[in-house]
């Protein structure tokens, strides 16, 4: 990614976790005042999403630094620590809703004004909608997944809100038809119904996270490095090969070894190179999303 790209993805980024915070700041603030759990849910969980995307963006700007004499390597593997912190409040932000909720119907339910809450959640959905689709008509052109992420945050709330404005307008329905003793219900009800959907997304995040953390080979990028390298091994007349993979947030660490066959001749620094470049471009290029390294050797032992 370009410099002007990286600076474009952090303004974006940076408009994106302001107008989550604000919209966060109002549901909270708006669902004390109606007495609406599930509006204080949503603000909430966009909350802790907002801050968790900030420490996300930290953590971009330290890989976009490279590497030190510290972490060596680069600042990769703090990726999946985020993913997997943001994972862990979030699931437990999701169980603790579901408790509340049911905890709300056994005890009866309780008086919202769902009234204003419909508009609230509606203008708030259009406002989630509206960040979607702005964020990816301005980010077409940048190769950034951690705008595409946010997109479908933004899109995934949007659906969010809109459902609940749908719910409120439902039990409005329900009074006016003489079927106000459910009324009570429907909040605590809801509530139940959105975190338990919602929980799945962050045991996800967690579950991948934990992936990357334990170093597990993602399979289809093994599949694809060990083809690579029996093509090119074949090619030029390797005698063996062995491919290591390992995922560590977006960075992909490949290594692949090549033993040449027993009594061949040097062959010069220029075509052990090209080969590099052949495995390289096979593998989609030298891009920073590729950490690549390829070993020649005569003994099987070394690789």
């Amino acid at each position: 990614m370009s410099q002007t790209s990286t600076k474009q993805e952090q303004k974006l980024l940076a408009i994106s976790i302001a107008v989550t915070v604000l919209t966060a700041i109002a549901g909270v603030a708006f669902g004390l005042i109606i007495q609406s759990r599930t509006v204080m849910f949503d603000a909430f969980y966009t909350l802790i999403d907002s801050v968790m995307t900030l420490a996300a963006l930290g953590v971009s700007r330290l890989i976009a630094r490279g590497d030190d004499r510290m972490f060596q390597y680069g600042y990769w593997h703090l990726e999946p620590l985020v993913a997997l912190v943001n994972g862990l409040v979030l699931a437990t932000a999701c169980v603790y809703a579901v408790l509340e909720g049911v905890n709300g119907l056994l005890s009866g339910g309780r008086i919202v004004d769902f009234g204003p809450g419909a508009v609230f959640t509606g203008i708030g959905g259009a406002i989630c909608l509206a960040m979607s689709a702005y964020i990816h008509i301005r980010s077409a052109h940048i190769e950034s997944e951690l705008l595409r992420i946010d997109a479908r945050a933004w899109l995934l709330g949007g659906v969010i809100s809109l459902g609940v404005c749908i719910s409120f307008v439902v039990c409005n329905l329900l009074v006016e038809a003489e079927y106000a003793y459910l009324a009570p219900y429907v909040d605590p009800f809801i509530l139940t119904l959105l975190a338990g959907c919602l929980l799945p997304i962050p045991l996800q995040t967690v579950w991948r996270a934990i992936g990357e953390i334990l170093q597990v080979a993602p399979a289809e990028l093994d599949r694809t490095v060990r083809e690579t390298a029996r093509t090119v091994s074949e090619r030029h007349g390797f005698a063996a090969f062995e491919s290591h993979v390992m995922k560590a947030g977006r960075v992909n660490f490949i290594e692949i070894g090549l033993v040449a066959p027993s009594g061949e001749m040097t062959r010069s620094f220029a075509e052990l190179d090209a080969i590099r470049q052949e495995i390289a471009d096979e593998l989609g290029g030298a891009v920073p999303g590729h950490w690549l390294t390829v070993d020649f050797t005569a003994d099987k032992r070394w690789i």
